[in-house]
């Protein structure tokens, strides 16, 4: 075909594609979908700190959200860092960290000895320069724990030493870029709230040709093409014409890619839109064509892609359900040929497949799941079924129109995303089988007799500094939980380290019973003698869990002398099930226009009877043995009995800084 016919057939093909959709999947959005985004990005403050590939990214930030406002802090070499109070540094929302290649690089790797020793050597060195210029550079986040993102290094586009030498081999400066990311990722990893951005990954994606510099420009310049050389270059003989005539330049694409690339790291970290359950219909969704019709097509491409992306969500924590209208008796059957064996049907947490309406049956899948439209994701081929199930169950997200994008919009969205995988992720799963098969029993039991024969253990353990290993699984509770949550408030690894340093504890509640280990599904934010946050997961709920973690804090007090235990419970859209909480347990309201209750500790708790509470290897003294006493030492209050009053004022509404949004999310 000549260049022209091939121009003809390509023009036609895109006069054929929506431009929109197009544009939403390409160029600088290709790496990060928006399909999944409910709640807009908006009045971000950031702070970068770097060299002169950083120095475009206030103005970039700018043009993709006039809201977003940054600072720029130059440093080069090892220059100071310069010092920033406390009250500053809690403006920003998180930093970005660009660390000059140069400054850790020099000028002698192409001057070394011809040995892979006086290159490992080298390297040995650059990672102790590496390593000394990431501490002086991360005070913010090493004093104030400010979420930080660290962009690594751009991966030359060649060896150097020519196509045919040896890949994996230290003379070959991408290898030796390589191992640097390495390295550098796994500083970064010993940071706490500070993650390490790829940046190769999204140069790579792009096009390295059309982003990097190193095809000109020494490789440890490591920035993008420009026309900075032109200046220099008009009293040649034949002035050159500008870079960007040679070369196809897509800078600000790149800027722009990599800016979205760290923003959509923000939205995971703040768990906005997040998706907890993902629907699927089975013709022409999970596989191609209609199984009940013999018109299977094959699994190949796409669906295979599909399945294997289900699985993925699953190892994150996400979800899976079936609703589709089929034949239940021989979708079974045949299960394992029509998806080739490639996922099984255990896999999904619910199935309904029958011919209700879809709208009923996704309803039935959320109670029975106690999860929110707002969390779910329904795929689905038919445009008639999608529209019909936005219309009944607002909040719903729904995909099916495009099965090419649906691998990289559910793989691929921050909202699918997780900042930490933890164990309950992984086995959400298996815990949700376990909650029905505990319903299915449950409904034949009277409730009494049902907890009697439950077997429930809560074990009780105190956090006190964010290295905590629960503590990932317990900032997920505070962010994902709504329904029992009794102030909505979410958090950040910052705020929690500003609480912990102000003495503030956070419980953290662990349940297992005779269907299954639960994991941690609850967890308190306590002052004193004051209960400042309580959440517990929805798998947890009508068991008496909480009932029985409020008597032992009350137990723990009575112990210290405290007359009194306060509690905050805020309202919000979606928390109706925490609101009998501290009523039924004997708080009072101090006024009604206050969120504050209180509770005389003259009137003894009534512990569930049901529940064996273990706190830190000991049984609660609930149960008739010795429990260790406060290691904070606190009476738990004034001598009056009155509440001390909370670092931050923790009466007062919560910050907007955060952006943090009541009722947003969903069970976790």
């Amino acid at each position: 075909m000549d260049s022209a016919a091939s121009e003809n057939t390509n023009e036609s093909r895109m006069k054929e594609f929506d431009p929109s959709l197009f544009a939403l999947h390409t160029g600088s959005r290709y790496r990060t979908p928006i399909d999944l985004q409910v709640t807009p990005d908006s009045g971000l403050r950031f702070l970068v700190v770097g060299g002169c590939l950083a120095q475009p990214f206030q103005e970039v930030a700018a043009m993709i959200n006039s809201d977003f406002k940054s600072d720029f802090l130059l440093l080069n070499n090892f220059d100071s860092f310069p010092e920033i109070s406390a009250e500053r540094a809690s403006r920003y929302d998180f930093q970005i960290i660009h660390i000059p290649l140069r400054s850790i690089f020099g000028s002698s790797y192409f001057r070394l000895p011809d040995d892979e020793k006086s290159h490992e050597d080298f390297l040995g060195e650059t990672q102790d320069y590496l390593a000394h210029y990431l501490a002086g550079v991360v005070k913010l986040n090493i004093e104030h724990k400010l979420l930080t993102f660290v962009l690594g290094f751009m991966v030359p586009q060649q060896n150097q030493m020519g196509r045919l030498q040896p890949r994996y081999d230290l003379r070959n400066v991408m290898y030796f870029i390589e191992r640097l990311n390495m390295f550098l990722a796994a500083e970064v990893s010993k940071l706490q709230n500070a993650y390490f951005v790829d940046i190769d990954q999204v140069s790579a994606g792009i096009g390295k040709k059309s982003c990097q510099d190193d095809g000109v420009w020494s490789f440890t310049h490591g920035t993008t093409l420009s026309d900075g050389d032109r200046d220099h270059d008009r009293n040649r003989i034949e002035p050159p014409r500008p870079m960007t005539q040679h070369y196809s330049a897509r800078w600000l694409e790149f800027f722009e890619a990599l800016l979205h690339e760290i923003f959509a790291m923000h939205r995971t970290i703040s768990q906005r839109d997040i998706v907890k359950l993902v629907a699927v219909d089975l013709d022409d969704t999970l596989w191609r064509g209609v199984a009940a019709e013999g018109t299977l097509g094959v699994l190949e491409g796409w669906p295979m892609g599909f399945i294997e992306t289900l699985l993925i969500l699953k190892k994150r924590g996400i979800l899976l359900a079936i609703v589709s209208k089929n034949n239940e008796e021989f979708i079974r059957s045949n299960w394992d040929h029509l998806v080739q064996g490639r996922i099984a049907l255990e896999d999904f947490a619910v199935h309904k497949i029958n011919f209700k309406s879809k709208i009923e049956n996704l309803a039935e899948v959320l109670q029975e799941i106690n999860l929110r439209p707002q969390n779910t994701v329904m795929i689905d081929d038919n445009p008639t079924e999608r529209a019909s199930i936005e219309a009944g169950l607002p909040g719903v997200r729904v995909l099916g129109s495009h099965p090419y994008y649906l691998k990289r919009i559910l793989l691929w969205s921050a909202e699918a995303q997780r900042c930490a995988i933890t164990e309950e992720s992984v086995r959400k799963t298996e815990m949700v089988h376990a909650q029905l098969q505990r319903e299915s029993v449950r409904k034949t039991l009277s409730h009494e007799e049902f907890l009697k024969t439950l077997g429930l253990c809560v074990s009780l353990s105190t956090l006190r500094e964010i290295v905590d290993l629960r503590m990932a699984r317990t900032l997920e509770l505070f962010n994902k939980t709504n329904q029992f949550n009794t102030t909505g408030e979410r958090y950040t690894l910052e705020e929690c380290h500003r609480n912990f340093a102000a003495g503030r504890e956070v419980y953290a509640i662990e349940a297992k019973d005779r269907f299954t280990q639960y994991g941690l599904i609850g967890a308190a934010w306590v002052w004193q003698n004051c209960v400042v946050h309580l959440v517990m997961s929805c798998r947890a709920l009508g068991l008496g869990i909480e009932d029985a973690f409020l008597a032992h804090l009350a137990n723990r007090l009575i112990r210290r002398n405290t007359t009194v235990m306060f509690a905050q419970l805020r309202p919000t859209e979606v928390n109706m099930a925490c609101r009998p909480v501290f009523s039924r347990n004997g708080f009072t309201l101090l006024t009604e226009k206050s969120f504050l209750w209180s509770r005389s500790l003259a009137a003894p708790f009534v512990a569930p009877p049901h529940v064996l509470l273990t706190v830190s290897g000991g049984v609660s003294p609930q149960t008739g043995c010795q429990a260790p006493t406060c290691p904070a030492g606190c009476a738990g209050g004034s001598s009056d009995g009155s509440p001390h009053r909370l670092p931050g004022d923790v009466f007062t509404e919560v910050s907007s800084r955060s952006n943090r949004v009541r009722g947003l999310g969903g069970v976790a």
